[in-house]
């Protein structure tokens, strides 16, 4: 369900921006798309709120920036419509625009993955670079304890205990998991050593 949401909520980005654009090339078009405009500003809404609900990392900075970077948009696309002000419909799909490729990047960050981790973890592999790296590339979908289950992640607590199959989902990606071919094999090492430190069984209580 939660994939079907997001990619729900992907596409009323795109007609949202589609139906804030053609009032600005055909401007007879105002008054007919404004009962749309707003149904699906509200559809974008709730959708959008129910993935903020579900994802387990989704309120860093960048993310809040993003937020509220949509919902201006879509006030001041509002706003432009009814006082027939053609700039303020611009700057909105401009807004908006700007705001949809954010979504598109993993985590809403400006910087690729790559570039946000290729510090950590470069040399001798440990547990401590993989829960950095951990929480860079992986919390999002699988959770802070692995247990999230986010777009369907799978439980890493316990999981597939072969540390050859942990890595070569890691650089090769799986299912909706994309691929981290960028990793070096340090990095990777560091991520399997992180989640064996996951299945070590508890201490039994005395």
């Amino acid at each position: 369900m939660d994939t079907g949401i997001l990619h729900t909520h992907h596409l009323l980005g795109v007609i949202l921006l589609v139906l804030v654009g053609m009032p600005v090339i055909f401007p007879n078009l105002r008054q007919k798309l404004g009962r749309w405009h707003m149904v699906l500003d509200t559809l974008l809404l709730l959708t959008g709120i129910y993935l903020v609900v579900r994802a387990p990392a989704a309120f860093s900075p960048v993310a809040i920036g993003k937020y509220l970077l949509v919902l201006g948009a879509i006030g001041l696309a509002i706003a432009g419509s009814r006082k027939n002000r053609k700039s303020w419909q611009i700057l909105s799909f401009l807004m908006l625009a700007y705001g949809y490729g954010l979504s598109l990047q993993r985590d809403f960050l400006l910087r690729g993955e790559a570039s946000r981790v290729k510090d950590i973890g470069q040399g001798t592999p440990s547990v401590e670079a993989g829960a950095a790296l951990y929480q860079e590339l992986c919390q999002r979908c699988h959770g802070a304890d692995g247990r999230a289950g986010y777009r369907k992640s799978p439980s890493l607590r316990p999981a597939n205990g072969d540390p050859t199959y942990w890595a070569a989902v890691i650089k090769n990606g799986k299912g909706l998991m994309p691929a981290h071919a960028y990793l070096s094999d340090e990095q990777v090492q560091s991520l399997v050593l992180f989640l064996q430190s996951w299945q070590a069984p508890s201490a039994p209580t005395p």
